[in-house]
């Protein structure tokens, strides 16, 4: 058992690749839920029937089944599994919600924990002693934020953090070699020119990440603001335009692709990136994906953070990529919560899920895991991250005010009117302005 404080050093870690690894296609699985109202014991009863809402692939329904399965037999009764595709799945849940039928345990997307909170339609979980939900080995700050106005209502499946994929073999046939974790945004420019002289028009040097919002939010971050403050934008017009003039520069110097091609291939999945085509060295993205990535191409595939201004300015935190919460009007609450305690702190059930949900939050038990090696650069990736990286996570309550999905499109869509030259960077910032404050209004 190693030392979690003992991670991959800067350098270290960029010597990590991956090999292939399968990714699995979505699909849906029913299984009815049972509502009825909360119960005020804190203890479970056990031998109880219960049901988990989830979203997720085939993969993750095999695999929550087998926890499942051990669940029952360490504990008696059953657990039942609703799984669909993401988006199938978010509409579902919201009418099951409205209409008291949704799961005992629900999964969540970070972006609407707040919003179910606020409804009151998860079920506040400090009630419960470590015998139900231990907490103690379970990461402190990416669990934080399931603490909405002073009530924990959801906690963390997995953790994750923002970083960027490179493509190492294609830097390798170029002598060159992954950014170091921490590089400055200068040393990026200059990096991406280098790869764009040296491919002579094989690779383009990196993507252009200007219509990326998630990016955006951690460039905002290394300038001391966050995307939004008491529910309006936290971050001014300069520091929009300071963003959009660093994509315009790569682009200019033909290191980044032209807009036209960036709108391209923003849809049709991962296989249609310039990454997996060949056609540039990188992608920005939450690197749980990275199994999913490394399956459409042969060659090794490494993760760096996203450039920066300097390690205690990096922008970056660790946060859960997925959420769980028990539904409010669940008829068993102490039960559903001690089902969550057993995803998160079982080995067993810790063994079987490996990386589904990302990193494992729970700490010790991150250090035991075998993960097979895909999965293993991306844990210590977010191991890197949190040791030497992370500033305090955005507060979720914060982070998604009404009308954020919005504002979300309307960021891409200005992003990409500056890059294909429909607007300049001047023009397209205004644009966006107005059309995010009439969103937040």
């Amino acid at each position: 058992m190693h030392d979690i404080t003992q991670g991959p050093s800067r350098r270290s870690f960029l010597g990590l690749g991956v090999a292939a690894a399968g990714a699995a296609s979505l699909s849906l699985a029913g299984c009815g839920a049972s509502p009825g109202p909360q119960s005020a014991s804190a203890t479970p009863q056990g031998n109880v029937s219960l049901t988990m809402s989830a979203y997720g692939s085939n993969t993750r329904q095999h695999k929550l089944q087998q926890v499942f399965k051990l669940y029952a037999k360490k504990n008696g009764g059953k657990v039942g599994l609703e799984l669909l595709a993401n988006e199938a799945y978010a509409q579902k849940l919201a009418t099951q919600i409205a209409g008291g039928a949704a799961a005992d345990v629900v999964a969540l997307f970070h972006n609407s924990v707040a919003q179910y909170a606020s409804k009151n339609a998860l079920a506040p979980l400090d009630r419960y002693g470590p015998k139900v939900l231990d907490l103690s080995h379970v990461d402190k700050e990416s669990s934080s934020g399931g603490v909405i106005d002073g009530k924990r209502v959801a906690l963390p499946l997995g953790d994750n953090a923002y970083g960027v994929i490179w493509d190492k073999t294609a830097l390798a046939d170029l002598g060159m070699s992954v950014p170091e974790p921490g590089h400055t945004w200068d040393d990026f420019i200059t990096f991406a020119n280098d790869v764009k002289k040296k491919a002579k028009g094989r690779l383009y040097g990196t993507i252009d990440n200007s219509a990326d919002f998630n990016g955006f939010q951690v460039f905002v971050r290394q300038r001391g603001k966050e995307l939004y403050k008491d529910g309006k934008l936290g971050f001014s017009k300069a520091d929009l335009e300071a963003w959009f003039a660093i994509w315009a520069e790569l682009r200019k110097s033909g290191a980044a692709p032209p807009g036209d091609l960036t709108v391209q291939t923003a849809t049709g999945g991962f296989g249609n990136s310039l990454l997996v085509t060949g056609k540039a060295p990188n992608f920005f993205i939450y690197p749980n994906v990275l199994s999913g990535f490394q399956a459409l191409t042969k060659n090794e595939l490494a993760v760096s953070t996203i450039p920066m201004t300097s390690a205690s300015k990096s922008g970056l935190f660790v946060r859960a990529s997925n959420w769980a919460a028990v539904n409010a009007r669940s008829s068993h609450p102490a039960d559903a919560a001690a089902l969550l305690g057993f995803m998160l702190n079982d080995e067993q059930a810790a063994r079987i899920l490996q990386a589904e949900f990302a990193a494992p939050p729970n700490l010790e038990l991150r250090k035991v895991i075998e993960f097979n090696k895909v999965d293993r650069v991306f844990i210590d990736y977010v191991e890197l991250v949190s040791k030497e990286f992370a500033q305090p996570v955005p507060s979720l309550a914060e982070e998604f005010p009404s009308g954020s999905p919005q504002v979300m499109t309307a960021f891409v869509t200005a992003g990409q009117s500056v890059a294909t030259g429909q607007q300049s960077i001047s023009s397209g910032t205004d644009s966006f302005f107005s059309q995010a404050e009439g969103f937040l209004s």
